[in-house]
């Protein structure tokens, strides 16, 4: 029980420090990265922290699939940008309730994490051209 309070508190002390902006609008509602969480993880590639607002839409969609997502309101995902080879890692996603209770989590195993080509046009890209070094 005090691991799970040490971790809600962690989680939500980066959260209320967090300085997100607004990258793009998907499909699936508004798109933001913290500024504040880039990291440079060297020979091109950065560790950027995502968060997903959900549309109604979307909460509808995913409620039928599975009804523990009742009250989801936001994903917040980690991803690694390789912006020399122009390739996307997704490396942790947790998806919140509409109380900021995380109540889906998932870290990637260093071994397993993939990295695949950024689709032009696509909201990786538009998030590598904000953050990727000009050469």
């Amino acid at each position: 029980m005090r691991y799970l309070a040490a971790m809600l508190m962690a989680i939500f002390s980066t959260s209320s420090s967090a300085e997100w902006v607004q990258f793009a609008l998907g499909t699936t509602g508004p798109a933001y990265y913290d500024k504040s969480r880039i990291r440079d993880l060297g020979n091109g590639v950065i560790s950027v922290w995502e968060k997903f607002v959900v549309t109604d839409d979307v909460l509808k969609k995913s409620i039928e699939m599975d009804p523990s997502f009742k009250d989801y309101s936001y994903t917040v995902t980690r991803g690694n940008i390789n912006c020399n080879e122009h390739k996307f890692a997704r490396t942790a996603m947790y998806a919140y309730s509409t109380n900021r209770v995380p109540f889906f989590s998932y870290s990637y195993i260093e071994k397993d994490i993939e990295y695949i080509d950024i689709v032009p046009q696509s909201m990786s890209e538009e998030l590598m051209t904000l953050l990727c070094p000009k050469r």
